[in-house]
């Protein structure tokens, strides 16, 4: 389920560093208490604007939130927003037609989600995709629900007025939080005219597709253990150009969670120690790389991913475990997911694309690369046989190969990769999840 994050700024390029909050949390509310007032820190936030925002003090925001350094906040950090002291009180009055901010609700022992959905005027649907809940909505005692900045109680908080983005933006979205290495960030942008767009993360260009009203971009969160996105926070500038005008930057640091991955010990057969040569592998990848560095504005797929085989074993190695070949350092890592399954087991395109790459390759074995487009890449790897031919178009479920055990192999599996522009992310993200 996905949760995004709306963002407004009050001006310009703002950058962020992160606050340590007390790690015990929310304090549980007493049955028919009033529920505190949540605000969720947005790209351009400052805690002085914050609190000039609500009427209170960067003082007592930072007490309340057991906030370190009131000067350091991040994208996506919730904060309590006090009850504002008779010194600062300027509160904008709750009548005003600005947006409701987020709250949040401890569930009572007798409480259902869909009397929360009545009593907030909100429904059961918005709240399960606000709070990731699954699909039957359970909720337990004590649970702490975010109660929806659009749902209409009379129990409703400060109301939280809009800062206006820099022209020419008008609206910014970095989903699909929270964001972890291996995961995809999408970001989607409307602007009150045409423009050029381009977003740097990470060392990463982020180029943007138009789509509809609005821009989307995706860029992969590499979990590569020597080069990939260390957990913390990294700075997301988003760069908008017109004809005959500056650029126009907003900024925003975006916090990216660890994956915690496991580590696996891989023996070779002494007929494929050979496939571990750097020059080898460096080779093999630099023309891969000529093919999924490609934007391609057009998007070939829609709603989520299939698994590529109907039936398999088990995942005999998830995505981003940490490898160490013969002995060797854990210096490398799982570029996709593994599936043990027979060799000959029929594999099938998980969403449409065309075919780019179907050819046999040293260490990946009989591979096949679709381009799904907006820079999105999938690969199947160790194949036995192809039943797909370059610049095919495929459709969600054509058969692409047969699996089996070529390349860089220990046993009959089929490697299922995904990658936006060449970064590697999780596949088994896009079976959940619906991008854009």
């Amino acid at each position: 389920m996905r949760r995004r994050l709306s963002i407004f700024v009050l001006c310009g390029l703002v950058a962020f560093s992160i606050g340590l909050l007390h790690p015990g949390g929310w304090q549980p509310a007493a049955a028919q208490e009033t529920v505190e007032t949540i605000y969720v820190v947005q790209a351009g936030d400052t805690l002085a604007s914050i609190a000039l925002r609500y009427g209170v003090t960067t003082v007592e925001i930072a007490t309340a939130n057991r906030v370190i350094n009131p000067n350091l906040i991040y994208v996506g950090l919730k904060l309590i927003i006090p009850a504002p002291s008779v010194a600062s009180a300027t509160v904008t009055s709750a009548s005003d037609p600005a947006s409701v901010v987020n709250r949040l609700h401890t569930v009572q022992a007798d409480e259902t989600l869909f009397g929360l959905a009545l009593q907030y005027g909100t429904t059961t649907r918005l709240l399960i995709e606000t709070n990731q809940l699954d699909r039957t909505g359970f909720i337990v005692a004590g649970q702490e629900l975010i109660i929806p900045a659009d749902a209409r109680s009379n129990r409703a908080g400060v109301a939280q007025p809009t800062t206006p983005l820099p022209a020419p933006f008008t609206h910014i979205e970095i989903g699909q939080l929270p964001l972890y290495q291996g995961s995809v960030m999408e970001v989607t942008v409307r602007t009150s005219q045409p423009v050029s767009l381009t977003a740097q993360f990470g060392g990463w260009s982020m180029p943007f597709a138009q789509d509809g009203d609005h821009y989307i971009g995706l860029v992969g969160v590499g979990a590569h253990p020597v080069s990939g996105v260390a957990p913390g926070l990294h700075n997301l500038v988003i760069t908008a150009t017109q004809e005959h005008a500056s650029p126009t930057r907003v900024a925003a640091n975006v916090e990216i969670r660890p994956g915690h991955y496991n580590s696996e010990y891989i023996r070779l057969s002494a007929d494929r120690q050979q496939l571990l040569d750097p020059a080898l592998v460096a080779a093999e990848r630099e023309k891969l790389n000529a093919t999924w560095s490609v934007f391609n504005p057009q998007r070939y797929w829609s709603g989520p991913f299939r698994v590529p085989v109907d039936q398999f074993i088990r995942i005999s190695s998830p995505f981003g475990t940490r490898r160490s070949y013969d002995g060797g350092p854990f210096s490398s890592y799982h570029e996709g997911t593994d599936f043990a399954i027979p060799g000959g087991t029929p594999v099938y395109a998980p969403a449409d694309g065309v075919v780019m790459v179907a050819e046999p390759l040293a260490v990946r074995g009989n591979a096949v690369v679709l381009d799904h487009g907006w820079g999105l890449y999938s690969g199947y790897w160790h194949l036995s046989e192809f039943k797909v031919t370059p610049g095919q178009v495929v459709k969600q479920g054509d058969l692409l190969a047969l699996s089996g055990n070529t390349g860089l192999s220990t046993g009959a599996h089929l490697h299922w990769d995904m990658r936006v522009l060449g970064v590697n992310v999780d596949p088994m993200q896009f079976t959940r999840q619906v991008f854009p």
